[in-house]
Order: structure tokens, then sequence, then C-alpha cells
């Protein structure tokens, strides 16, 4: 078997992917430097490859992949994949990297929640303009967060990485599930996808987890914002399409909630034109919430055990299930 990568990995990672191909009889074909030469090479090769490496092909690209058998996706979403109708519909095994990225991006949730909740992003801009602002002891602006609530859309591994963190942090914990008939570990109360606008009017600070489908495209706009109480905010570190970005950025600027620390947009890069980037209550950050130091490592070390399991016949860890989308 061939296994074709188009991701750019480390020479220590791409040694790994060799040997344990090697150890089977199988090939490695790594990724490039630059990113023109690597969609050149899933072009080129894409047809001879029964095990693919990355998240995204062209429906041209899929058409070409005669002998595909497996995608694993090195990240926890699988949306970009799926725009390819046939690959959405076909038999393949599809695997992703979910789990890999949890503490970062619930280490990342929390620092937004602190930085909210303490007006740090106000100060910060103050300081780049040597600015001395006055110090208010009751400032509505800051909060402490032992006894305020928390809520998240789309309890799943990261929904379970910022429950822990908060109630460390004594806040109330709420979520939903499409499965809410059982109230995890740490969670004050479970509430089903229809009952969304329930933790909406609940929450002080709401995250959205939830993976991108059609169900949950679009599922925070106007309706939703107005649910939501004037002082609460909004954090995104799943998709950019889950939140309709100009209804929100009409919410933010009329005061409808108080501020949102955004991670993900509908367009990405974040356009310079957009409002977002100049709301002295917005946190903006470079769909960076999933890096940390040994990411690669980690996704590398999933994906072998899984390769190794294709071998054995054993079922496969993080399994798709292409129509819920993840």
């Amino acid at each position: 078997m061939i296994i074709l990568s188009s991701y750019l990995l480390d020479d220590d990672n791409n040694a790994r992917i060799e040997r344990a191909a090697t150890g089977f009889g199988d090939s490695f074909i790594p990724a490039p430097a630059g990113r023109e030469d690597r969609v050149a090479l899933v072009d080129r090769r894409i047809a001879e490859a029964d095990i693919f490496f990355g998240g995204r092909l062209t429906g041209e690209q899929f058409a070409a992949a005669g002998r595909l058998r497996w995608i694993h996706v090195p990240w926890a979403g699988v949306n970009s994949l799926f725009t390819v109708e046939a690959i959405r519909e076909s038999a393949l095994l599809i695997t992703n990297s979910s789990g890999v990225m949890s503490d970062a991006v619930a280490d990342q949730v929390m620092g937004y929640i602190l930085a909210m909740s303490r007006d740090l992003p106000r100060q910060i801009r103050a300081q780049s303009r040597s600015q001395w602002l006055e110090y208010q002891t009751e400032s509505p602006r800051r909060r402490i967060l032992r006894g305020l609530t928390l809520g998240i859309v789309g309890y799943g591994a990261i929904g379970a990485g910022v429950a822990e963190r908060g109630r460390a942090f004594g806040m109330r914990i709420i979520a939903t599930k499409r499965d809410a008939s059982t109230t995890p570990s740490g969670v004050d109360a479970i509430y089903p996808s229809a009952e969304l606008g329930r933790l909406l009017e609940e929450s002080d600070i709401v995250v959205l987890t939830a993976p991108l489908n059609e169900e949950t495209r679009g599922m925070i706009g106007r309706p939703e914002l107005a649910r939501m109480k004037p002082g609460a905010f909004l954090i995104n570190i799943a998709r950019g399409p889950l939140v309709r970005q100009d209804e929100l950025i009409e919410a933010l600027g009329n005061g409808v909630i108080a501020g949102a620390a955004l991670d993900v947009f509908e367009a990405e890069p974040l356009p310079a034109d957009s409002p977002l980037w100049g709301m002295e209550n917005v946190i903006v950050t470079p769909h960076s919430a999933g890096g940390y130091h040994g990411f690669w490592n980690a996704t590398v070390d999933l994906f072998l055990d899984n390769y190794e399991r294709y071998h054995a016949g054993k079922p496969l860890r993080n399994r798709v299930e292409p129509e819920r989308g993840y």
C-alpha cells in the first residue's frame, strides 16, 4: 500500500511514518515544502494512494483516487473534506484527530474568559497608547468567575476540557449535547440541542465547540444573541459559519451582548476591512487555538496507532460519521 501525505511534517515525523510503512511492506510519500508543490503532488500521485494523510481533496482529485481506502484528517474538523459530496457519500474509512487539540483549545478558551472578565483587551490597547486608565473598584467590566454560568454548545472532547477548567474557577457548567440522556461528570446541567435558547438565557459566557454541519450552520444569529444576557460574552473556537457574522457585529455594536472572542470566521483570513478588528469588546485570533508545541508528534502518534489497527483488522479510533459531519 501507499500512504500519501499532503501535510508538511518535520523530518522526525516523516521518518516515523516511513519506518512504520516499511515494517508493513508499504511505501510513504511525504509532502514537499511548498504549498503549490503539495497540491501538485496530490494531483500527480493520488491515483496511487491507498491511505491519504490530509484534510482536503478536490472533486477531481477524489475521482482519480481509485485505490483510496482510508483518509486520516490531521485535525478535528472534517467539513473541508466533505465539501466534496462524493467523499461524504462514499464508503471510505475516515478518521480525524479529535482529542489531539483538546487541551490546547480549552486552555485558550480559558485565556479568553480571563481576559474578557478582567477587561484585559481594553487595558492592553491602552498600554499601546501609553495611557493610564483610571482604576474603578466597582467596574462592571471586571467580574470574578466564581458563581458565573459557563454554557458550552456542543459538548465533546474540547467542551469537556473547557468544563474542567471552568469548574476549577468555581463556575456553574451547563452544556448542550445531541444525546442529553445522561449528565457528564463535572457538568451541572445538560440540555438537548433543541434547548439551545435555554442555555443562552442562563449563561454568562457561551462557548461554541460544536462541529459544522447542516444543523449547526448559522445557529447563532440575531434571535439567539437577543436571548443572551446583556453582560454575556460569546466565544467561538469551532467554525466561523456557526455564527451569522454580520448579525454578531450588529449585536456587539448595539450592546446586545458585552463582547466576543473569535478564533474562527466566515471568511479566513478575516478581511482587513472587517469591523471586528477595531472593536474594543472583541478579541480576534487567527484560527490559532489548536496549535501547540508537540501537536504534530501527537497527531502522528494517533495516525500510527490507527495504521497498526488498520493492518490488524481492528476498529480504528476517531471514526467519522459522514451523516453527522464529525
